[in-house]
């Protein structure tokens, strides 16, 4: 389990299935996602089933530590030990939950296990170019923009470019001091 100050990630488990679900397919929650839809609690299994023993991802469930009720989800995909590198992705599905801090506790817990628990030397993010709320967060935390890419997914019915941003480990350690 990691720690967050106000939050605690633990990994996904199948009894959490229903509420990735409920929030990937809403589509508020959507908008912000780079992700296929709609989904259903059948292929999440299956997918969940799948990844369990994949060692480029982790997966975590979002929990809030005063009650442990679960707010969001969030982990790394593409992990690269070799060259110490994995792409972060977060999401808080509860929205009532939005703009209270959340997203910065579970963007610090994430990045506090990247750098000083996994030893990567660096995480980076693929964020749709509307979604201001991440980018500023990545920013926030010290990413830099390294990139769009111009009408890179098509989705919702329209393509649409990804901003490609990243944070080294060094870095990581000067904006913590």
């Amino acid at each position: 389990m990691l720690m967050g100050e106000k939050i605690y990630l633990r990994l996904m488990e199948e009894k959490d299935i229903s509420s990735k679900v409920r929030w990937i397919n809403d589509p508020e929650v959507r908008k912000t996602l780079v992700l296929d839809y709609p989904i259903s609690e059948v292929g999440t299994k299956q997918w969940l089933h799948s990844i369990a023993s994949d060692k480029t991802r982790k997966d975590f469930i979002v929990c809030l530590s005063e009650n442990d009720l679960s707010i969001g989800f969030g982990g790394f995909v593409n992990i690269d030990y070799k060259n110490r590198k994995a792409e972060t992705y977060m999401t808080v599905g509860q929205k009532e939950y939005w703009g209270k801090g959340y997203a910065g506790d579970i963007k610090k817990t994430l990045l506090e296990y990247a750098f000083e628990e996994m030893g990567l030397n660096r995480v980076y993010s693929c964020v749709w170019a509307e979604n201001e709320k991440m980018i500023s967060l990545n920013h926030k935390f010290g990413f830099e923009s390294e990139g769009v890419l111009r009408e890179d997914v098509f989705v919702h019915g329209e393509y649409r470019d990804i901003i490609f941003m990243a944070l080294l480990k060094r870095d990581y350690i000067d904006n913590k001091e």
